[in-house]
């Protein structure tokens, strides 16, 4: 077979990497990467196994990569800002840069699979509003900040240097 090519009803959970998101005790998800085994290098995509009353990550937004999430099997509620969305099998969800902060917890009564990807940079920065946090992703690792001690300044301020 291509090394293009993963079958993906094949997978067994050793052929991924469970994960459970640091920030959010309700995180409990299995991970499958396709996009770099398969070669691509500017684009991610994932397929996500996530139990009946879990989620995969945390209430989040990015600032530098877009994501999208299309659901395969089962059924869930995304949450887009302050809205909730119940999605099954064959929606597809959009989550623009700078857009309002989502996830997807499982609703229903078995696994929900779905595929999620985007670009993929070297950086991002994302955040976290419902724990108040902040993260850098970088080549080397990833900083966590409490956004409750980040100042922010206009950029005519932080050229002329009127910053304290």
């Amino acid at each position: 077979m291509s090394d293009q090519v993963i079958r993906t009803k094949e997978l067994k959970p050793e052929d991924g990497m469970h994960f459970r998101h640091p920030l959010n005790p309700n995180s409990d998800a299995h991970f499958f990467r396709l996009s770099r085994p398969t070669g691509l290098q500017r684009a991610h995509v994932n397929l996500l196994r996530v139990p009946p009353g879990k989620e995969a990550f945390i209430l989040h937004r990015h600032t530098v990569q877009e994501e999208w999430s299309y659901i395969v099997e089962g059924e869930g509620t995304a949450q887009i800002g302050d809205e909730k969305v119940k999605v099954a099998a064959g929606d597809f969800i959009a989550f623009p840069l700078n857009g309002k902060a989502h996830t997807i917890v499982n609703t229903g009564t078995s696994d929900l699979v779905y595929l999620t990807g985007g670009d993929d940079s070297p950086q991002e920065i994302g955040h976290f509003p419902s724990v108040n946090k902040m993260i850098v992703f970088g080549p080397t690792g990833v900083d966590l900040i409490d956004a409750s001690a980040a100042k922010h300044y206009s950029l005519q301020d932080f050229i002329t240097g009127n910053i304290k």
